[in-house]
């Protein structure tokens, strides 16, 4: 249950009006539990529909990732990997030890604003370049490194984060750049392709065994230090989901090979229409300013890019109402963007009876040089409310996705009971994992739920979690266990292991070259 705004504890003396509008806000912000299992049920309608190819029906493209099985952390071998998300470019090499070990080297190389514009031909050959030099200084050859397929080739894995069609582990078609790049040439071409002829025209003895994006990569690169690992997270900057699903429900698939899965969820665009999602007017306001109005509207409720933004807003709003600073506002705190996630980290992180490390916040980070301590109690408890909002919508994504894995549908460890769930319902009523109140269905015998071993013990589901939210800001964890209590059942904890995982975009996509050279042989 969510704690609400009267249970907040304050030591100044906050007018009427104040407490008044704040109680309002909290309303606002707040997610009862029945919210929580609505938006659940609406989340696991979609993922059905976007897995059936319905995309009228759904906002979740639940895309096929070709990347079949997971690791198990016995693996042993060595692998290049190439992460391309932005202005640096990673280049690693990955060695897989067995016994759940691994050792790591990379180097970064820098990818000027030239390139970022440049042809796309020009960009690759930087990057075969880059992967030549980095083979060179590392001293690295085919003949020292240990590769279960016996190809003199060097292998590599391709976390390339930006927007593609996938249609094979080792192809993928860029629909559009993103993050300042615009390099002609590429959208519409399979981007491993125009690396791979780059490798080869720069005599590079490299093989691209496998694109992946960084939350699949995350889930990999959980599991092979967790074997129990099902859900990869990205919870930071931006958010986005990953799971193991059996691919008989994959129905945009035509007569597939592998019992399981991979699928990129892409649930930052979950209910783009707002149709369920309890958006505000601060929520609205920030979606029609960026630069993306209309999309990723869930993501814009609970990432990093944006939390700053909407608690902006509802301060100036405070301000416009003569509720906060005694109605006066700074040139920065008018500034779109200014208000930065890591103040709101560090405004929670003050547990200061007078509160001064939040004035210093706002006089040396916002220009605001008169504010009591009222208003800084206020600042705390609007960063309270925004940043509670988003993990409990983070718990409410993960739960879906647990209970979609150990339906009848899904596929984490076997089969299950079908999870529909009627409000104050939990996953495991019983030691058995018969769910309270369930009944067999035709078709449907008795049977032990996939999480449970035929002890009655649960066993757990690991999420592998990457992201500086998730990380660094204060309470988010413990939020999340919340809601995911409050949507799973007071055994939560013992169900969901919520892990960071290392090095998702690094490890994951070495990982995925391992397992798409192992399905080659």
């Amino acid at each position: 249950m969510s704690v609400s705004f009267t249970h907040t504890k304050h030591h100044a003396k906050w007018s009427d009006k104040q407490t008044e509008a704040l109680a309002k806000l909290a309303k606002e912000f707040t997610l009862s539990t029945a919210q929580l299992e609505h938006l659940t049920s609406a989340f696991l309608d979609q993922m059905q529909s976007g897995l059936a190819g319905d995309h009228k029906s759904s906002d979740l493209a639940m895309i096929p990732t070709f990347v079949a099985g997971r690791p198990d952390g016995h693996e042993r071998g060595s692998y290049l990997a190439l992460d391309l998300g932005g202005t640096n470019l990673r280049v690693c090499l990955i060695t897989l030890k067995g016994n759940h070990e691994l050792e790591s080297h990379s180097r970064a190389f820098k990818v000027s604003d030239h390139l970022q514009e440049a042809h796309i031909s020009e960009l690759m050959d930087f990057i075969a370049i880059s992967i030549k030099e980095f083979i060179t200084s590392e001293h690295i050859s085919s003949k020292i490194v240990e590769h279960p397929s016996g190809s003199d080739t060097l292998e590599l894995g391709f976390t390339f984060s930006f927007p593609v069609t996938q249609t094979a582990i080792d192809a993928g078609m860029l629909l559009r750049w993103t993050k300042g790049f615009s390099c002609p040439g590429a959208v519409g071409n399979d981007i491993v392709q125009l690396l791979q002829e780059a490798l080869n025209r720069n005599e590079v003895n490299v093989h691209v065994a496998a694109l992946v994006n960084d939350t699949v990569g995350t889930l990999l690169a959980h599991s092979y230090k967790h074997p129990n690992t099902f859900i990869g997270a990205i919870f930071g900057t931006g958010t986005n989901g990953a799971y193991v699903e059996a691919t008989r429900s994959i129905k945009t698939m035509s007569h597939p090979t592998a019992k399981e899965m991979i699928v990129n969820i892409e649930w930052g665009n979950f209910d783009k229409d707002k149709r369920v999602l309890p958006v505000t007017p601060f929520d609205n306001k920030l979606d029609r300013e960026s630069i993306n109005p209309g999309v990723h509207v869930f993501e814009k409720m609970i990432s990093g890019m944006y939390l700053g933004e909407i608690t902006r807003n509802i301060l100036l709003h405070l301000i416009d109402h003569r509720l906060l600073f005694d109605g006066t506002s700074s040139q920065k705190l008018n500034t779109h963007w200014a208000f930065e996630t890591k103040f709101m980290s560090q405004i929670e992180s003050d547990t200061s009876a007078t509160l001064i490390p939040i004035a210093q916040i706002l006089e040396q980070e916002l220009g605001i040089y008169l504010n009591t301590q009222v208003d800084r109690e206020i600042v705390k408890a609007v960063c309270q409310m925004v940043g509670k909002r988003a993990a409990r919508l983070s718990a409410m994504a993960t739960a879906a996705v647990v209970r979609r894995g150990l339906s009848v549908e899904g596929h984490f460890a076997g089969h299950g009971y079908p999870l529909k769930l009627s409000e104050g319902d939990h996953v495991f009523g019983a030691r058995t994992g018969v769910h309270k109140n369930e009944t067999a269905t035709e078709g449907v015998h008795e049977r032990t739920d996939s999480a449970v071993d035929h002890g009655g013990n649960l066993q757990q589901i690991n999420v592998g979690i990457d992201g500086s939210v998730f990380e660094h800001y204060p309470h988010f964890k413990e939020r999340m266990f919340e809601g995911l209590t409050e949507l799973l059942g007071p055994r939560a904890k013992e169900l969901v292991a919520l892990g960071i995982a290392t090095d998702g975009s690094g490890v994951g996509a070495a990982l995925a070259a391992l397992i798409a050279t192992k399905h080659c042989r």
